[in-house]
């Protein structure tokens, strides 16, 4: 597979919800905003080619460079039953990611991704979280170890940095680490992606720790269709842990999720990409906008 980093960086998995705290009599449950790979994130450590969560075996070849923008909005609305009182809750989850790779050898990338998030989550119309500020980060390592004509192979080891305030919801205070099996067959006009992913996910604060799984994984497939040299239709569908162990607005130990999107690339240094990720059952988002613009040089 040549190095062409039209199949960008990879994703964070592992933005399940925290701490159920009381608060009037409600449910008070908040993201802890991890950038490694589920729920706005991918559920494991890792980030992918926008608007993927799915990741390819592209890397940018030595001594290159990718920039990648990336923003997503995710929206939950959702009634459930809270001691016996319905509560009806609605959350915005914003988030903007940054994410500079370079290439060490022409198989092998080193990426940082920072993240800046916001939510605001209203039960009953009440405000009961309000958070803004950065989220914990992320270091990648991505090795294609195996080419033979159109398949490929690759590695992802990631690891999460507690850049993120735990007591707001923005982090889990503790560093953690992941790992990516990614799988590549190119046969133009199509690519196909596979990924099994796994993180263990560590949490500072004890109440964090007894609500959210430290175990998480991914199985995930994706499909990117060149309708011209300068566009892509691209689509994925998978499966994923819930983070949550027990929220009665993302319930279910397993999340399903589908993805469809389009990358328009006037050059070969510049990609612009936006997509729509709609949840296939109760343990993930309702929909996620996602925008973002990708940089090489």
């Amino acid at each position: 597979m040549k190095n062409k980093a039209k199949g960008k960086r990879q994703k964070t998995e592992g933005a399940g919800r925290t701490t159920g705290e009381r608060s009037g009599g409600h449910c008070r449950t908040r993201f802890t905003l991890l950038p490694f790979a589920f729920c706005l994130f991918p559920s494991t450590l890792v980030w992918a080619a926008h608007p993927f969560l799915t990741d390819d075996t592209g890397t940018q070849g030595a001594g290159n460079w990718q920039l990648e923008l990336q923003a997503e909005r995710g929206t939950l609305d959702r009634t459930a039953n809270v001691g016996g009182v319905p509560v009806q809750q609605e959350s915005r989850v914003t988030v903007f990611t940054p994410v500079l790779t370079y290439g060490v050898i022409e198989n092998l990338d080193v990426a940082l991704g920072l993240n800046r998030a916001k939510q605001r989550t209203t039960d009953n119309g009440v405000v009961v979280e309000d958070s803004n500020g950065t989220a914990d980060s992320t270091v990648d390592i991505k090795w294609r170890f195996y080419e033979s004509g159109a398949l490929s192979l690759a590695l992802k080891p990631s690891f999460l940095l507690p850049t993120g305030d735990e007591n707001r919801g923005l982090g889990t205070g503790k560093a953690s680490w992941g790992v990516s099996f990614i799988a590549t067959y190119e046969t133009k006009p199509w690519a196909f992606h596979g990924n099994v992913a796994y993180s263990d996910v560590r949490y500072q604060l004890p109440q964090d720790a007894a609500d959210n799984r430290s175990d998480l994984w991914r199985v995930s497939a994706g499909a990117a269709w060149s309708v011209r040299d300068d566009l892509r239709l691209v689509g994925e569908a998978g499966a994923r842990a819930n983070q949550a162990k027990s929220d009665p607005y993302l319930p279910g130990g397993t999340g399903q999720f589908a993805m469809l999107g389009l990358i328009y690339s006037p050059t070969d240094k510049v990609d612009f990409d936006i997509g729509l990720r709609r949840r296939l059952n109760d343990a993930e988002l309702d929909w996620t906008i996602l925008v973002g613009a990708t940089f090489r040089w």
